[in-house]
């Protein structure tokens, strides 16, 4: 809560009081009261401003000026991101007899935590800011090439071990990996846990056979494997069964993922733009929260959790900071948390700094490290999320024992790495992750055709390319045909019928078919689909009725046939008659008018 000059100088002790005074060569013997002192202090910064500021340090100097040319303070964390210094915040409490900082008369800083946080005097923004220049905005330090070895090509003997860079770069392979995953979704193979509404392990497996390009190669060498090696385990392979719901292209029923109409329409063809609408959904989601991923930070699921801060918040947070990573360009992992840390952008993951979580033991392994767990989750975000979305490129090696968050903690002692996520090095936004974040209006994207699986014959029959399929394209086929033998499968009208039945559109297996069919759909099987398309056509609706049998067939004729009834019942052979429920109380009272009566509960 802000508070005036005059206030804020007043809440100060005679001593600090004294001491700024002193610093500033304006103490006289003459002011003895509090107030002479307060009038003192404000007559130098209202008439000396301009001293003040030559008494200052450069540092002290740069948090004025970026504080008054923003208009609020600069925090600490933000302050050092900026300039590569520690800030010159002014402290809570000094020693006895320790002089203060020169800042304490301009910055507000409460005595207590829980009363706040420091503020800059709003009566000196202005004329800081006709004496101050503006510092310039930070700039990134960009990487010309990536290193192919971590740390070194020209390492000394006796070093951390040489491991290879491994780069990833999505942003063209996501279309045909998004459609694999939503096609393994379409078949009914996607299974989530019903809690978490996280792929169980088959499912995992599962996307894992379907990507495009395999997963990351996050164990070590396998000469580097003993029975206390930690597994990283899979990344993308997971994070695919999650991201589809976060981006509102599928939702749990009944234990397993089921496509939405945005699902069903990216299924049929990639959209730029349905896919930013996706990544939008994805930021603002609040069920899912990346850290969760790092298993290895306990306490999550406790306490904590009523301390752990909304995670759409935070990634919104993050995509304002985005703004100034450049596009297309590689940045060390550290220079783009840098960058993001100088946005002056809210995110951090606890509300407060309370050491609620923990390795291995609550009372033994306590973290107090708030900047360790946001890179934690940063780390966890870039890697699993945006990489997988194919919004950044990322560089990385196995995360084994290199620990760069939280490496002076205790407890970790027997784990491997704090997150599978450790081994992030290197970071780049592309194009499609710039317009898909929102940072730019446009995007071009220019399908690439991959290899066709199969040619498709006149006489409905399907002949594959190769034996070995993915199990997201073996799963579109099963949608609509059945295998004769290896590399035969061939067009089942029961099983094309069996999926539309179930509420699938034969437009999506068509789509599919003209996709991946070398030569492009026979006459044949157009009227095959044409065919079909009228038999699903042919009915129309369903209505509850009753069916009513009467002592002979003669009187259910009349029934159906005299004006007072017939148009609330129909004919259904021999003496029964089917009347919809709806009408069965017009029906009754018709009956009852020709002097017979329907039975209440009939």
């Amino acid at each position: 809560m802000a508070i005036s000059l005059h206030d804020h100088l007043w809440n100060l002790s005679t001593d600090h009081q004294k001491s700024w005074l002193r610093q500033m060569g304006a103490w006289d013997k003459t002011l003895t009261r509090k107030a002479q002192f307060v009038d003192a202090i404000k007559s130098q910064l209202r008439d000396n401003l301009a001293g003040f500021i030559a008494r200052l340090s450069e540092v002290q100097r740069t948090l004025l000026a970026e504080s008054a040319h923003q208009g609020r303070l600069i925090g600490p964390r933000e302050f050092e991101a900026r300039h590569g210094a520690p800030c010159p915040m002014p402290k809570r409490t000094y020693d006895y007899r320790e002089e203060v900082s020169l800042l304490t008369a301009v910055i507000c800083t409460p005595r207590y935590v829980e009363q706040g946080d420091p503020n800059l005097a709003v009566e000196v923004l202005t004329p800081l800011r006709a004496l101050l220049p503006q510092p310039a905005a930070p700039r990134a330090r960009t990487l010309p090439v990536l290193p192919k070895f971590w740390p070194s090509e020209r390492q000394y003997i006796g070093g951390d071990r040489i491991r290879p860079v491994h780069v990833h770069e999505g942003e063209r392979i996501v279309p045909a990996e998004l459609g694999r995953v939503l096609r393994l979704i379409h078949g009914g193979k996607i299974h989530v846990a019903d809690a978490s509404r996280r792929p169980t392990d088959a499912a995992t497996r599962l996307i894992g056979e379907a990507l495009v390009v395999p997963d990351f190669a996050l164990e070590p060498p396998k000469k580097e494997i003993n029975k206390f090696t930690e597994a990283a385990g899979p990344v993308r392979a997971h994070a695919w069964g999650v991201l589809v719901q976060q981006c509102g292209w599928a939702k749990p029923h009944g234990g397993m993922l089921k496509l939405t109409a945005a699902g069903q329409a990216m299924l049929r063809a990639f959209s730029p733009e349905a896919f930013r609408a996706g990544v939008n959904a994805f930021l603002g989601d609040g069920e899912f929260d990346e850290l969760n991923r790092v298993n290895n930070l306990r306490g999550q699921s406790g306490k904590a959790r009523q301390l752990i801060s909304e995670p759409g918040v935070r990634k919104f947070a993050l995509r304002e900071a985005m703004r100034s990573l450049p596009t297309g360009e590689w940045l060390d992992y550290a220079e783009a948390r840098r960058m993001i840390e100088a946005s002056g952008e809210e995110w951090d993951v606890q509300t407060v700094d309370d050491g609620l979580l923990y390795f291995s033991e609550a009372k033994y392994g306590v973290i107090y490290d708030m900047g360790g767990i946001n890179s934690q989750f940063l780390r966890a975000l870039f890697l699993e999320s945006f990489a997988t979305l194919g919004l950044m490129d990322v560089g990385f090696v196995y995360p084994h024992s290199l620990w760069p968050d939280f490496d002076d903690s205790w407890g970790h002692d027997a784990r491997n790495f704090c997150g599978r996520y450790d081994g992030l090095l290197y970071v780049r936004i592309n194009p499609l992750g710039t317009y898909a974040l929102g940072l730019v209006d446009r995007y071009e994207y220019r399908a690439e055709p991959g290899p066709k699986l199969f040619r498709l014959l006149p006489n409905l029959e399907i002949h594959l390319s190769t034996e070995q399929l993915n199990p997201a394209d073996r799963a579109g086929l099963e949608l609509v045909a059945v295998p004769q033998d290896a590399k035969l499968w061939r067009l089942d009208p029961v099983t094309i019928l069996t999926h539309a039945e179930s509420g699938g559109a034969l437009a999506e297996l068509e789509s599919f078919l003209e996709a991946n069919a070398a030569g492009g759909l026979p006459d044949t099987v157009c009227e095959f689909f044409e065919s079909l398309h009228c038999r699903v056509k042919a009915f129309r609706r369903s209505r509850e009725a009753v069916l009513l049998e009467w002592e002979t067939e003669e009187l259910a004729l009349h029934l159906s046939t005299d004006p007072a009834t017939r148009e609330f019942c129909h004919h259904a052979g021999g003496n029964r008659l089917v009347v919809p429920r709806q009408q069965l109380t017009a029906f009754r009272s018709g009956v009852k008018k020709l002097g017979w009566v329907l039975p209440t509960g009939s």
